[in-house]
């Protein structure tokens, strides 16, 4: 587990995108694996900005977490997942502060 010192522009340190595939996902049962993974993502307090796309057979899940080898263990169980991007907040707004204060 990271622990990261928080301040008041990120809550949670890393932005994930994730793309799974199961032929068995269908367009009407995103809300309810969106509603399990609120309950352990807010329950164990691991992550927020929770979102989920998809269309039959994919879905698209992006949240905010310091821990996202948790969330993407569970998400393991709704299919393959294909592809994965985890961007650092904290690092894009320490760029984006150095920045600000140049000009």
């Amino acid at each position: 587990m990271i622990n990261v010192p928080h301040d008041d522009a990120v809550n949670f340190r890393y932005d994930v995108v994730t793309v799974i595939s199961n032929p068995e996902i269908t367009k009407e049962n995103l809300k309810e694996i969106q509603d399990k993974l609120k309950v352990h993502i807010m329950k164990d307090c691991i992550g927020d900005s929770l979102a989920i796309t998809g269309m039959r057979g994919m879905i698209k899940v992006h949240f905010h977490s310091d821990n996202p080898e948790e969330i993407l263990e569970v998400l393991k169980q709704y299919g393959e997942i294909l592809s994965q991007d985890v961007e650092d907040m904290k690092e894009q707004y320490e760029v984006f502060k150095a920045k600000q204060q140049k000009e």
